[in-house]
């Protein structure tokens, strides 16, 4: 008699074939064809979230700015797995904050996961299923630890092996490779190449609080600080995740690099020429460009003119004003008794806001 199996497509599973008993003990015959992958299937590539910190850089005469950017992402391959690239520019596509949020990965379906144990049958289970005449079959090699004292699921000596857990990158901490100009560059480089000396590499384990599931955090810390001799403005970082098979993923966040300014000599008091005024006099400057001093007149910038009553910490707007070409201000608007003054400078895209603490009416 002869049986014929044709397997046209065949996944990842089990097929079982049942064969009767016969009475003829030393017929030929296959019990079972167990078909699995070697390693769990593979994570799908994405980018969940870019951070950068701090999220609005300003940087001032003599001091600079250290970014740290966080990367959450799954699927990612390698050391180099993820990198980040930083420079002055609007983004070439749409922000990952502006795109809906990436959903978490199905579970894993329990048919693909690598079998622990095989639980061996029992000696009445084993009975019924041999046919009168014909004695349990028994196991001649112990290819699984079956007395208890081992691991669950852990094979015995010389026994057969499961198929290895996948191995993750460990996370480094590595500022980029940088040269002269307005560009960073942030990479993982190859543990191979030596370290310049300049650099500060830093390798630190992402605490497991700050992981779920099969998402990542990848941290980047350049040695490279931003000051004021750098383009101010929108900012773009470009972050890629690798994984298997050469895939690849993309997204961007953008950030707004400014430079300081400051509202000085600013007083407030009753005007000269009416009883009813109060006059709010200054001036406003801003870390100069061309780095010749450390802050210069800060000509044509609308300033807010601002009241709050006593206990209050709402600010309410009470005029405006417009500095002349040395930077200086000076308004008079209607007297309110009690209560606090400031003046306030709502900032643009270059150069950061400031506002001066509360002030009473100098008498």
């Amino acid at each position: 008699m002869t049986r014929s199996l044709l397997l046209v497509s065949l996944a990842a599973g089990t097929l079982t074939v049942p064969v009767p008993a016969y009475p003829a003990a030393t017929e030929l015959a296959i019990r079972a064809i167990t078909v699995r992958p070697a390693y769990p299937a593979a994570t799908e590539l994405a980018i969940r979230a870019i951070t950068v910190r701090p999220a609005d850089p300003v940087v001032g005469a003599h001091d600079s700015v250290s970014l740290v950017i966080d990367v959450i992402a799954r699927g990612a391959r390698g050391k180099n797995g993820v990198t980040v690239k930083v420079e002055p520019g609007v983004p070439p596509g749409p922000l990952l904050s502006a795109k809906p949020p990436v959903a978490d990965a199905p579970a894993a379906d329990p048919a693909l996961q690598p079998p622990g144990r095989p639980e061996p049958p029992s000696s009445s289970d084993a009975a019924q299923e041999a046919e009168p005449g014909i004695a349990p079959e028994t196991s001649t090699g112990a290819a699984y630890d079956t007395s208890g004292s081992g691991a669950p699921g852990a094979p015995a000596p010389g026994g057969a092996s499961e198929a290895p857990p996948l191995l993750r990158a460990p996370l480094l901490e590595l500022p980029p490779s940088l040269g002269v100009g307005a560009q960073l560059e942030l990479q993982r480089a190859p543990a191979a190449k030596p370290f310049p000396a300049r650099q500060d590499w830093r390798r630190t384990e992402v605490p497991p609080a700050r992981m779920a599931g099969d998402w990542e955090t990848w941290r980047f810390l350049p040695d490279k600080k931003l000051n004021r001799f750098y383009p101010t403005g929108t900012w773009t970082i470009t972050a890629t995740a690798g994984g298997a098979n050469g895939a690849t993923v993309t997204e961007y966040a953008s950030f707004q690099l400014r430079r300081a300014t400051q509202l000085s000599s600013v007083r407030v008091e009753r005007s000269p020429k009416s009883a009813a005024g109060v006059r709010l006099r200054g001036s406003l400057t801003r870390i100069d460009p061309r780095g010749f001093i450390d802050f210069g007149p800060y000509a044509k910038q609308r300033l807010e003119l601002q009241w709050r009553a006593e206990g209050s910490a709402t600010w309410e707007d009470v005029g405006e004003t417009t500095t002349d070409a040395a930077g200086a201000f000076i308004r008079t608007v209607p007297f309110r008794r009690g209560g606090l003054w400031r003046v306030r400078f709502p900032g643009n895209t270059h150069y950061a806001p400031d506002a001066t603490k509360p002030r009473q009416i100098a008498m």
